[in-house]
């Protein structure tokens, strides 16, 4: 086995330039500087049941409508220039929603830079993986062994991504990314207790347009994007875009070598086909191939003497033995902890619009070749190395029938959902440390298993208009999840030979348990709506794979369950200038999966997924936009979430270490952890001030700058293995210049982006002695340059 020769990358690059260059005049990419009134209007989604005031019965002639969104169970097609959210003030929820030229404005270029922008957001790294945990309102799971289901899913364009390292590199070309909390699955997909973020690229248009920009900032970052999209006779239509991301490694090794460079390519593909007025079908397919430098840590504590980077938390170390190197199949000459995947898809929706309502279709599949390189402890020493090869695809299928009628005082919609996944993962451990003194202190250990998953998902929602303004809103949905880990073998190295390899066979886990709905709301003005929603979501249990040396650890840890109690508004004065939504909730948490320890016989306190059977969450979120004046924009996000254990009992590691060393017997010892604070970042803030003006009679100048702030995370330090989510709180400043042609067929943007240059991190990890933390951005300044048609 062996790690494949990196994808040049250059040729993508290449491509992508001589692609867009030969569809001259020059192009136009999708939102980067793309004013309110582009000559292609965007098609958004907006509620039937919510379409305001002004709302008309629409018609089967949607020549450009786009599909459903995952969120709303009974949605119409809306053409809306200036403001393509404007109709989602009459939906009640408290979702962020972001256009392609907000995340474009906002330098929203990967995952994590989401949580500058969206309140209670948790996005972090798992520690020296490319692999992110996700969590909203508290609600999430750090799935470190990258097997089980998130709290939080991620969709592309309604397609779930149920491994979040499946969403490497697709942000680019898009639409427009909502992010929504609370429990989901009962108007599509699967069954969540945190929520779901929805990605939804950009669509083929029936006229042609093309786009390239060109992005370049400091540390070497290389950024180029482009996209064509137009028709193909007179009811095909198409859109082919893709990006080459190259450089931007900030940190550092003692002897100066750079480390973090992306290397990063992809290409996604649209093909449309307007059947009639009221039957489409759309095709769409994705290439990925990452051989970036694996995420790396700095050294914050460890017990063996070696000098921490404290003072320096951009540099770090790696180090690989010659005997680890052969075992996984790799050259020890190439050190470097990196990446070496392989990420496409293929999806199918059809859609046919009835007098009655709207049948919808899409069929899926997902894949995976995983090949990670990473060291844990970032240390020169030849141990803390990971090594994951993890082959898993997943097919889904999804039936959907719903209202269209807006102007019905009974609204409804029916689905089901299918979702089958196959894992073949190898994982390599080095834990030479922990046993120096076995064979010259070599010791490797190897977890092989296959896992089989399947979910079935039936739904179904209906809202009845009470009175004039007043409807009330139930849904109810079954889920089944069959989960079946498969000929798990533990194989130990000593000296880079197996010694010992213990066959520990199969192990299951079925899940079957409704969720559900109630809600009630009012629409007390045309520009004043309040509500109350009851939701009750659950989340299947799975199984703490890697590192297995007992047949006790195949044991799967339970479901948990999320009750949850919200009520808000949503209001809009002064012609849509001033706009203010606000919302509270409270969850009541039952069996909540986290990361924690075991005692395993033999070989000590071991990283587990376990369950705490009570504790709770609640807080509050706020947004407000005003446009005091023509080219002024302010906006202002906050969240509030608290969290506390309510009845708990965790390993504590330090007490049963310490009687280990005095007896040598291990035996485990818990400490209570009810009415302990969960140490979430309780306070996210983030805000923008934009001015947009008009210089040389025609030509336009966009000045931005926003702030982000994101509380401390204070987890207690022996819950998640030392503390997987202690952070300090940080607070960042960015902004931008842009001066662009009159008709917006090119712009020149100056950006910066932690103008403060913020030393922080994201996340923080024990591995073995060590803990480290993964590092945050530091200051970027760039300069992008963007050519449109």
């Amino acid at each position: 086995m062996s790690l494949r020769a990196p994808t040049p990358k250059l040729c993508l690059k290449l491509a992508l330039s001589c692609t867009c260059l030969s569809a001259i005049p020059l192009f136009e990419t999708m939102a980067a500087t793309t004013p309110a009134h582009h000559a292609a209007p965007r098609t958004v989604q907006a509620s039937t049941r919510h379409a305001g005031p002004t709302a008309r019965k629409p018609t089967h002639a949607r020549r450009n409508t786009g599909p459903l969104t995952a969120s709303q169970g009974e949605d119409v097609q809306v053409s809306i220039h200036r403001d393509p959210f404007r109709n989602q003030q009459h939906v009640p929820d408290s979702a962020t929603r972001l256009t392609g030229k907000d995340l474009q404005e906002r330098n929203v270029r990967q995952m994590t830079d989401l949580i500058r922008v969206a309140p209670n957001l948790t996005v972090q790294p798992s520690n020296g993986s490319a692999g992110l945990n996700f969590a909203l309102r508290g609600v999430g799971m750090a799935d470190l062994t990258q097997n089980n289901l998130p709290s939080v899913m991620p969709y592309v364009d309604d397609v779930a991504m149920p491994i979040s390292i499946m969403t490497s590199g697709i942000m680019f070309d898009m639409d427009n990314v909502t992010v929504n909390p609370g429990q989901s699955g009962l108007t599509h997909g699967q069954v969540t207790t945190g929520g779901e973020i929805n990605f939804h690229t950009a669509d083929p248009t029936r006229t042609f347009h093309a786009g390239i920009t060109e992005d370049i900032a400091s540390y070497g970052r290389n950024r180029v994007e482009g996209y064509l999209s137009g028709p193909i006779g007179k009811s095909l239509s198409y859109r082919i875009s893709g990006q080459s991301l190259t450089g931007g490694g900030f940190q550092h090794n003692t002897q100066g070598k750079g480390f973090g460079n992306a290397d990063l390519g992809a290409l996604r593909g649209k093909l449309r086909w307007q059947i009639d007025d009221t039957t489409r079908l759309d095709i769409g397919g994705h290439w990925t191939s990452d051989q970036s430098d694996a995420p790396a840590g700095a050294i914050m504590t460890n017990s063996y003497g070696i000098p921490t980077n404290q003072n320096d938390i951009m540099a770090t170390n790696w180090g690989l033995s010659q005997q680890f190197a052969n075992a996984i199949g790799i050259s020890a000459s190439n050190q470097k902890p990196r990446e070496d995947n392989l990420f496409w898809g293929a999806n199918v929706r059809f859609t046919k619009d009835f007098s009655w309502g709207r049948l919808t279709t899409v069929s899926a599949y997902e894949s995976m070749d995983e090949h990670e390189l990473s060291d844990q402890t970032n240390t020169v020493g030849a141990y803390g190395n990971m090594y994951r090869n993890n082959q898993t695809n997943f097919f889904s299928q999804e039936v959907k029938l719903a209202s269209n009628n807006m102007a019905d005082r009974l609204q409804w919609a029916v689905g089901m959902y299918y979702n089958r996944g196959r894992t073949n993962s190898n994982f390599w451990y080095d834990m030479s440390d922990r046993y120096a003194s076995t064979d010259n202190g070599l010791y490797f250990y190897k977890t092989a298993y296959g896992q089989n998953q399947q979910t079935f998902n039936q739904y179904a929602q209906v809202s009845y208009r009470l009175i004039k303004g007043l409807r009330l809103i139930g849904a109810i949905s079954h889920e089944s999840d069959d989960r079946q880990l498969l000929n798990l073998v533990g194989t130990t190295y000593s000296g880079a030979k197996a010694t010992t390899s213990t066959v520990f066979g199969s192990s299951g886990a079925l899940a079957n348990q409704f969720s559900g709905r109630v809600g009630l709301e009012y629409q007390v003005t045309p520009h004043i709506l309040t509500y109350v929603d009851f939701r009750r979501g659950f989340k299947p249990g799975g199984f703490s794979a890697n590192m297995t040396s007992v047949p006790e650890q195949l044991k799967p840890f339970k479901p948990e369950q999320v009750l949850t109690y919200e009520g808000g508004f949503k209001t809009s004065f002064l012609n849509d200038k001033l706009r203010f939504n606000a919302a509270g909730f409270y969850y009541d948490y039952r069996d909540q999966q986290l990361l924690g320890s075991i005692v395993v016989p033999v070989y000590g306190v071991q990283g587990a997924y376990v369950n705490a059977p009570r504790s709770y969450i609640y807080g509050a979120e706020f947004n407000a936009q005003i446009r005091p004046f023509r080219g002024l924009t302010l906006t202002q996000n906050f969240g509030y979430q608290h969290g506390v254990y309510s009845q708990f009992q965790g390993v504590d590691r330090s007490a049963t270490t310490a009687h280990y060393n005095q007896t040598g017997q291990w035996s485990a010892f818990y400490t209570n952890y009810n009415g302990v604070d969960m140490g979430l970042a309780n306070l996210t803030l983030s805000g923008s001030a934009m001015y947009t003006w008009k210089v040389l009679r025609d030509y336009q100048m966009t000045f931005d700058v926003d702030y982000s702030y994101r509380g401390a995370q204070t987890q207690p330090q022996y819950i998640g293995l030392g503390g997987y989510y202690r952070a300090p709180a940080y607070f960042l400043v960015n902004s931008f210049l842009t001066f662009a042609s009159p008709k917006q067929h090119w712009s020149v943007t100056v950006y910066g982006q932690n103008l403060a240059d913020r030393r922080y991190w994201l996340s923080g990890g024990t591995q073995s002695t060590f803990y480290s933390v993964i590092p945050g951005n530091p200051r970027f300044v760039g300069a992008k340059l963007n050519f449109t048609y």
